[in-house]
Formats: C-alpha cells, structure tokens, sequence
C-alpha cells in the first residue's frame, strides 16, 4: 500500500472515532438526565419503550461502529512501510493490544447500557 494511502486511511478511521465518541457520551448523559430529572414521563411505560429502545440501539449502533475503527486500525499496523515500522511511534503502534482495545470498548459499552437500563426500569 503507498505511504499517502495508509496515512488517509487512518486518518478516516480515526475521525470516523471521534465522531462517535462526543454523541454517544451526550446521549448517555441524556439519559440519565432524563431518569433523574423526567418526571412522571420516565415512569410512563411507552416513554420507558422508547429510551430503553434507544439504549440498547444507540448502543448496539457505537459498539459496532467503534469496532470497526478499532479492526482497521489493527490491520493498518501490518501495512506500515518499512520506514513507518522501523521509527519509534511505528514500533509502539505494533506492540498495541488491539484485541484488549476492542474487548474493553465492548465491555464499557456493554455495562453502561446495562446501568442505564437498570437506572430506566428501577
């Protein structure tokens, strides 16, 4: 792969990252905004539908997005050119976890759905 090739790459995934992250923390924040200061509508069973269905969506639409960041970043660490891999960034890059990287990501997303449906229906 040419060098200015996996630069652009990498820049694309990295904004489509910071894309996600900024919404999906305010929409987690929304909601507990919304359990704490909602009212009888939070306890309003079709109101109850729609967050919680947006929860697990919202949620279930993250993971999956920031995943794929996540993956193609990893698979661009094989496609450093050899004066990329060499340099000391390079080197740092592949001794990432990756795998770690997605787990955890997944996890995070997975608990803070459950406590947001917890805090929903509590």
């Amino acid at each position: 792969m040419q060098q200015n090739t996996w630069i652009q790459l990498l820049n694309s995934r990295s904004s489509d990252a910071q894309a996600i992250i900024l919404p999906y923390v305010f929409s987690v924040l929304g909601v507990f905004a919304f359990i704490i200061w909602g009212g009888e509508a939070a306890d309003t069973g079709a109101v109850q539908l729609a967050i919680a269905a947006w929860i697990v969506l919202g949620s279930l639409w993250t993971l999956l997005w920031f995943d794929g960041v996540l993956a193609d970043i990893s698979a661009a660490m094989k496609d450093m050119d050899s004066e990329v891999a060499g340099s000391n960034i390079g080197q740092n890059f592949a001794k990432a976890p990756f795998p770690l990287f997605r787990g955890f990501n997944a996890l995070v997303i997975v608990i803070m759905a459950v406590v947001q449906l917890s805090a929903l229906y509590s």
